[in-house]
């Protein structure tokens, strides 16, 4: 454990200097989008609370692929609707239940339920979901605080049920100069409440968008949401009022993420160029 906390703490000082390009959002305060200090450096992660009860924690940003994709990797060697548990090596403690799944369009979801409290300095991870965009480094996904005395077997219950159930989305390379786009399709997942036993939750629609001489639009459905009325910003961005937020990835836009929220209604959404 003294190890393994060295280890953070060295990366928590060393990360400032050279910040990977990660852009992404959400719709709380929970949870924010931020280049990883914990596992590996500047890759896509998101600060979530290191605290129960507290907001995010931009000094703890466990990086996806070093972090939970990694571990759910070394206990389910295939796809499915079975989980399996977590063990923190230093002191056989249980953490999590995890499941890996893949779903439309190669997009594989990473689901985790916090059984245990994680090491000091480490966040909160509740109920998580990360789904990842296929042959890109571009992530999307749903958060919970943790229940109140977790069950310690298995449950399908991340507790994606709280009013406080924030959804996000993140991504290396963000576009920052939108490259002209006709007609270019776009094959996208759409997360809102995922059920890791089912793999409930999901949908999945084909998004159009066509960019140049400055503006530009999406359209399309993703399940029952229809994307009529988005506009596309030069800096790679996309909105529609309050309801629809994102960006786009790679020098070419190959990618995109974002969030629609509308209420209780809250979908995380990502996907690659057809």
């Amino acid at each position: 454990m003294k190890k393994l906390l060295a280890l953070s703490l060295l990366s928590l000082a060393t990360s400032g200097a050279l910040a990977a390009p990660v852009s992404g959002g959400s719709s709380s305060a929970y949870v924010q989008a931020a280049p990883s200090t914990l596992l590996a450096l500047d890759t896509a992660g998101i600060a979530m609370p290191t605290t129960v009860g507290g907001i995010a924690n931009f000094y703890a940003v466990v990086s996806f692929q070093a972090g939970p994709i990694a571990q759910t990797n070394g206990v389910l060697s295939g796809y499915g609707t079975s989980s399996a548990h977590i063990t923190n090596p230093y002191n056989g403690v249980v953490t999590s239940e995890t499941w890996k799944n893949k779903v439309a369009y190669d997009t594989e979801v990473f689901a985790y339920r916090q059984i245990a409290a994680p090491s000091p300095g480490f966040p909160q991870f509740g109920g998580e979901v990360i789904a990842k965009v296929a042959g890109a480094e571009v992530y999307f996904g749903e958060w919970a605080p943790v229940k109140p005395d977790p069950l310690p077997g298995n449950s399908t219950d991340l507790n994606l049920g709280s009013a406080d159930r924030t959804v996000w989305y993140v991504g290396e390379n963000p576009t920052t100069s939108m490259p002209t786009l006709v007609n270019a399709k776009y094959n996208v997942v759409g997360l809102s409440q995922y059920a890791p036993g089912t793999a409930g939750g999901v949908t999945s629609g084909v998004l159009t968008a066509n960019y140049g001489s400055g503006s530009g639009s999406i359209t399309g459905t993703l399940g029952s949401l229809n994307f009529s009325g988005t506009s596309i910003s030069s800096n790679g961005t996309f909105s529609r009022g309050t309801n629809i937020e994102g960006r786009f990835y790679g020098s070419n836009a190959e990618a995109l993420a974002g969030i629609y929220t509308a209420g209780s209604t809250k979908v995380a959404f990502g996907g690659a160029k057809q």
